[in-house]
């Protein structure tokens, strides 16, 4: 189409328009800030960065791990407001550069309404992804009224600086909290990192936090969850955890590798949590696996392993290890819930989130109503 066809669509409809500038008379506050609340990030409060991995972690960790540290999957932006306008200003770490994610997926804020349980989507910022900084409108013609407002930050970008603009008069209020202060932690791959959502709010922890009262923190790093013992050592310092999910397995440079390090990612953090639930997931099938049995026979194999090390590990005397078979998350023709063989289409998101939905209801609700 060449970019005059672009430009051309986007003048055609209005609602493929970007950005715009913001009315002049918001009120601009800063985030993190009062009274507005930052979760999925819990070192926040130490290091008052958007980084979901300490700046000075305790044991080392590899320069990848750090880099994607710095992404904001899974982090949410919770307060009231009864402004009829709600817009956002960001500032990013980078441009949008990844071919098979969507720039909403990888830069975009998006907008859910309503309380724990009864959150509905409105929108997602639009702006210029050649660009680091956006000023986008969420809403602008609402009728009065206060609103819980949860936003979804950006899944494969670093966020350097955010701003919520309101109307000057409008009410700000705190979020009102969640009925407890444990956290739902998942370790994992690209998939549990959220790639290939088109928007933050689709990747799977994203719409798993909106199905339960607590707060998840997405430890997803994609490419590079490889199991390591440091990761296990800094995941167990955070406090309150009501469950850990390892969805590791597709990182792991080797079989063998992945079953050596998993008994002793285990180990590590049942030293510090000995009763905290940990549900072991395996890989969703890949497409290719229809056409290549040794890529179908790996995963197999993996599968198998997990499965085994769970088993074992109960026969000892853990009742408080789970293992789920990834095989059939994604249903039926699983291949058409991708966005390239590997990665899930929100669609594919929807189906692994509604799957696992009921597993993590039966290993929360000592804790939470579900």
């Amino acid at each position: 189409m060449g970019e005059r066809g672009t430009r051309d669509a986007r003048q055609a409809d209005a609602n493929m328009r970007v950005g715009g500038d913001a009315a002049p008379d918001l009120r601009w506050l800063p985030v993190p800030g009062e009274p507005v609340r930052v979760t999925g990030l819990p070192w926040l409060e130490q290091d008052g960065v958007f980084r979901r991995l300490p700046v000075r972690p305790s044991h080392p960790i590899r320069p990848e791990v750090d880099r994607l540290a710095n992404y904001t999957t899974g982090v949410q932006v919770r307060f009231r407001t009864d402004s009829p306008k709600l817009y956002v200003r960001v500032e990013l770490a980078d441009k949008y550069s990844m071919y098979q994610l969507a720039a909403t997926g990888q830069c975009g804020v998006d907008c859910y309404i309503g309380g724990l349980g009864d959150q509905k989507y409105i929108n997602t910022t639009r702006f210029d992804f050649t660009q680091t900084e956006y000023v986008s409108v969420l809403f602008d013609a609402l009728p009065s009224g206060l609103r819980d407002i949860t936003l979804n930050l950006p899944l494969y970008q670093g966020v350097e600086a955010l701003w919520i603009g309101v109307e000057p008069a409008s009410e700000m209020a705190e979020f009102p909290g969640f009925p407890t202060d444990k956290k739902v932690l998942l370790y994992g791959t690209s998939i549990t990192h959220g790639a290939c959502a088109t928007r933050p709010g689709m990747a799977y922890p994203n719409i798993l936090s909106r199905m339960f009262p607590i707060e998840f923190v997405n430890l997803g790093f994609s490419g590079n969850a490889q199991g390591e013992p440091e990761l296990a050592h800094l995941i167990s310092q955070i406090a309150s955890p009501a469950m850990l999910v390892l969805d590791y397995e597709a990182n792991t440079p080797s079989t063998e590798r992945l079953k050596e390090s998993l008994p002793e990612f285990i180990r590590i953090y049942r030293s510090r949590h000995p009763e905290v639930p940990i549900l072991v997931l395996s890989q969703i099938r890949l497409a290719r696996e229809s056409f290549d049995v040794a890529v179908a026979s790996r995963r197999d194999e993996r599968r198998r392993i997990q499965r085994e090390e769970v088993e074992r590990r109960r026969l000892a005397g853990d009742g408080h290890i789970h293992f789920v078979d990834g095989t059939d998350l994604l249903g039926e023709a699983d291949q058409d819930c991708t966005t390239d063989g590997i990665h899930p289409s929100d669609l594919g998101y929807d189906r692994i989130a509604s799957r696992l939905r009921p597993v993590l209801a039966e290993l929360l609700r000592p804790i939470v109503e579900v």
